[in-house]
């Protein structure tokens, strides 16, 4: 068996326009209509996303706080931008720039990623599902503009989650691998978040690391089902084309940050491992070859010889030990066979030599 590792960094970023529509004035530091504050978000990457994350084309709501910068104290307190059109964001009531300060903003999404009476100056306490993107921007020491009308406060989107993706295949044309469920074992789905409190524009790649949210206060060591056959035609036959694990779409796809120790053994609380249920059978002849009676008891259901077996798969990759946030990691696990197998094979072949029996017949 080999299996191999891809990792591809997911665009992040939002590009976008945002701007404040409502009429309402009711702001006690209220100044003319070119003093409002009004937002706009960028990425310099380009956009390859799946449906599950949040990109431009998708996005229709975000949240903002602001701070003054003289005493820290609210200025916006989870303010809902909604999108009412294309390139047009609205929110109520309308703020603007106070006189003589400036102000720190941050800037979330989705609704609910921050608890009740949670805020980003807070550690966010954070329990993942596993299918909801987070992203998260800052944009501090802004002041008003001298243009008023086109002030802007400019938010670059950074993703706090890593998003991880299984993809299965078998190049062995004798050989028929069936999956009946994988699962991401030892993740911890807990944890606390905090904003960055410098500006998150540019690209994670180049970014500093203080522009980058931490997590911290990890636990809640857990089983993430990727896919679980409950009838028989749930069962996945391998191919050559890699197939996504995830075949219906709902699988946990996002994960906290964190690191991936892995030492073969199944330890589910030292250790995040990838565990595969699955079984091989010789396509000529239907045979089951793996498990066999060779199979260690670590690979076999419940330590008994039964119909399918555990294959265990570190998700360290070439390069790197843990998930970062804002990265996609694209697993590609070929299975060709497993070390027990003990395959049949035929060396190199002899063959007797005639023995010569002289005699002489006479009539």
């Amino acid at each position: 068996m080999r299996n191999s590792h891809f990792l591809i960094l997911a665009s992040i970023g939002l590009v976008s326009v945002f701007t404040a529509c409502s009429t309402d004035e009711d702001d006690p530091v209220a100044a003319g209509s070119d003093n409002v504050i009004r937002f706009t978000a960028a990425s310099r990457l380009p956009q390859n996303r799946a449906t599950a994350d949040i990109t431009t084309s998708n996005l229709t709501q975000f949240f903002v706080y602001g701070y003054l910068n003289s005493d820290g104290s609210p200025y916006m307190t989870n303010v809902e931008v909604n999108k009412t059109g294309t390139n047009v964001w609205e929110y109520s009531p309308v703020k603007y720039w106070p006189t003589g300060d400036a102000l720190n903003f941050y800037a979330y999404a989705p609704e609910g990623m921050l608890p009740p009476g949670t805020t980003p100056l807070d550690a966010v306490h954070f329990t993942n599902s596993g299918k909801t993107d987070f992203i998260y921007a800052v944009s501090p020491d802004m002041s008003q503009p001298a243009a008023g009308n086109e002030a802007q406060v400019r938010f670059n989107f950074r993703h706090a989650l890593a998003r991880v993706t299984v993809m299965l295949s078998s190049e062995d044309t004798n050989m028929e691998v069936k999956i009946n469920n994988a699962t991401i074992v030892g993740a911890n789905q807990n944890g606390d978040f905090r904003f960055p409190t410098v500006s998150t524009s540019g690209d994670i790649e180049s970014a500093g690391q203080e522009s980058i949210g931490t997590w911290s206060n990890l636990s809640g060591k857990g089983f993430t089902v990727l896919h679980m056959a409950q009838r028989q035609d749930e069962i996945i036959t391998l191919t050559p084309e890699p197939i996504d694990i995830d075949t219906e779409g709902d699988a946990a796809k996002f994960f906290i940050p964190q690191d991936l120790p892995f030492v073969q053994g199944g330890d589910y609380e030292n250790e995040v491992y990838l565990v595969l249920t699955c079984a091989m059978y010789d396509k000529a002849t239907g045979k089951k070859i793996w498990p066999n009676a060779n199979t260690p008891e670590i690979n076999l259901p419940n330590g008994g010889l039964s119909g399918e077996g555990y294959i265990y798969l570190s998700l360290q990759g070439s390069g790197f030990t843990a998930w970062k946030g804002g990265y996609h990691y694209l697993y590609n696990v070929v299975i060709n066979g497993h070390p027990d197998m003990s395959p049949i094979e035929f060396g190199n072949p002899t063959v007797d030599k005639f023995v010569t029996v002289t005699t002489q017949l006479q009539p």
